[in-house]
């Protein structure tokens, strides 16, 4: 891939400018602020498309470039890729889609997947290569990191993390921490207390011994139906038995009354009878006293005056007085009857009734027992249902669990593949690149978890131990021999301010090595010196010179 023009409409301090590049060694020179970053920012948004999130900066690329003026935030690109087809984009940056065109100028966006959140995929589609990787390797910004030696480790870090991952800014071991470290916080384990998987377990547990006595409440809850039919039967069988005796009482009831009004009667009818006969006695008495006065006159028989006549009265008057009280007698014989008989029935009656309060206490408490059950029941059926929320949950992190594994593999299985196949691919091209730019004093370059570098005479030294120019020259080769591994195109070089620490040898082995890289990529070079410019005179090496 070659990039032919690009022309700016306005794109942060650039405005209104074109720029032809060649297809091999191309020097873009500018003094400091004069916007070689920002072109080599319009660039790769060109590509892209520009973010309008901060991804970590004080401020946004779109809120950084955007006009102040309201003049046209725009632009385009032309470049050709291997097979000499040419392409022409178009970009509004206040739109999320370029306008792409074929070499005849007709538009062909629509041939193009359209991503919902990167937009259109023309760019990856033609050479395999998203903006993280462009980021990576084609595009070197100028130095993100200050180069002194307080500073040697991190760039020591970028550099393992390229040759570990393919990407600068991804460390395989943070990336496995970072896995791990969500695994722990979002799910946990069983050396973790409390994370969620720790909580929902722990609560399952309180759940299951809570639950252990549920088939118990059950068995209570039949027993108590049971008892409670038993009583109910009973209550029921000494109500009707109450009712009984109950109407048994009101017989006796009205047979004593029938029995009182028949003793009335009875009494009337002796009262009569007895006065009828106390007049008879009366009259009889009358007339023996009156034989006795006769007897007395006129027979005077002493026998009849003094023991018969008084005899006869005598017993005349008994005779009253036993037909009187036998009449008594018999009237309180047959109420004590009747009130004993009153007294068994209402002795009864209240034994039946106390039978049925103590049957109605007991289903009271019965009642009482089946209202707790009933609640504890409910409880239960919460339970239940909590339990069971709380299963579908721990199914749910299980497969998060497994998903955080499966990735873990992934990421290793990954790794061990860019390791072993594609990691020594680098490392080899590094140590062909590192040994012709340095002159030969650096042989051999192998990156792992350290990075260890040869010296001319077999000696191995971490890479740590260098100078930070030395350190810089290798993050560069390590950059350049990774271009013919990322995309099936040949990818251009883009280089900013990249060389500010090279001494003049170092510069003078990079460009020879960067003019021989030229004949397969585009090399485009940002610089704010006449360093690289006098060099390349000095060889002899032809560019294209574009000043901004």
């Amino acid at each position: 891939m070659k990039i032919k023009k690009i022309k700016i409409n306005s794109y942060g301090i650039l405005k209104n400018k074109e720029i032809n590049l060649e297809n091999k060694l191309n020097i873009i020179y500018g003094k400091n602020e004069s916007g070689k970053s920002t072109l080599l920012n319009f660039i790769k948004n060109i590509f892209y498309g520009i973010s309008k999130n901060k991804n970590g900066k004080d401020i946004s690329d779109y809120e950084k470039y955007l006009p102040w003026n309201g003049e046209e935030f725009s632009g385009k690109i032309q470049y050709s890729l291997d097979n000499n087809e040419l392409y022409e984009i178009f970009r509004d940056f206040h739109k999320k889609n370029p306008q792409v065109f074929n070499g005849n100028f007709e538009e062909i966006s629509n041939d193009f997947k359209i991503d919902k959140k990167d937009g259109n995929q023309f760019f990856y589609e033609q050479t395999g290569v998203d903006e993280k990787m462009y980021i990576s390797t084609i595009m070197t910004p100028q130095q993100e990191v200050i180069l002194d030696n307080g500073s040697k480790n991190n760039l020591l870090q970028k550099m393992a993390n390229l040759g570990g991952t393919g990407d600068d800014r991804v460390s395989f071991s943070k990336a496995l921490d970072s896995i791990n470290k969500r695994q722990i916080e979002e799910i946990g384990n069983a050396r973790t207390q409390d994370r969620p998987i720790n909580i929902l377990q722990n609560r399952c547990k309180e759940l299951e011994l809570v639950l252990k006595d549920e088939k118990e409440l059950f068995t209570n809850k039949e027993d108590l139906q049971s008892k409670k039919e038993e009583i109910l039967k009973s209550l029921e069988e000494e109500k009707q038995n109450y009712e009984c005796i109950k109407n048994e009482n009101q017989q006796l009831y009205n047979e004593q009354i029938e029995s009182e009004k028949i003793n009335i009667r009875n009494k009337i009818k002796k009262e009569n009878n007895y006065k009828i006969k106390k007049i008879i006695l009366i009259l009889i008495f009358i007339f023996l006293i009156t034989i006795n006065i006769f007897n007395f006159i006129f027979i005077k028989n002493k026998i009849i005056n003094y023991i018969i006549l008084p005899l006869i009265i005598i017993n005349i008057f008994l005779f009253i007085f036993n037909l009187k009280n036998k009449n008594k007698i018999n009237n309180i014989s047959n109420n004590i009857n009747l009130e004993n008989e009153k007294k068994e029935v209402e002795q009864k009656l209240e034994k039946i009734n106390q039978k049925i309060l103590n049957y109605e206490l007991q289903l009271n408490e019965i009642k009482y027992k089946e209202n707790k059950i009933s609640e504890e029941t409910e409880k239960i059926i919460l339970y239940k249902e909590e339990q069971a929320d709380i299963k579908e949950k721990l199914e749910i992190l299980e497969e998060k669990n497994l998903c955080f594994i499966e990735a873990k593999n992934l990421l290793q299985k990954a790794y061990e593949e860019m390791k072993n196949n594609v990691t020594p691919k680098f490392t080899q091209n590094l140590s062909t690149i590192i040994n012709e730019i340095s002159s030969g004093k650096y042989k051999k370059v192998s990156i792992n978890e350290d990075i260890i570098v040869e010296l001319e005479n077999g000696k191995y030294v971490p890479a740590n131990n260098l100078s930070i120019g030395t350190i810089d020259e290798i993050y560069l080769a390590l950059r350049l021999s990774m271009l013919d591994e990322i995309s099936k195109e040949n990818m251009p070089v883009i280089l900013d301010e990249t060389f500010a620490y090279f001494d003049e040898e170092r510069l003078k082995n990079i460009l020879l090595f960067l003019n021989k890289q030229s004949e397969n990529h585009q090399i485009i070079l940002f610089t704010c010196t006449n360093r690289e410019k006098q060099i390349l005179d000095g060889l002899d090496i032809s560019y294209n010179l574009i000043e901004l």
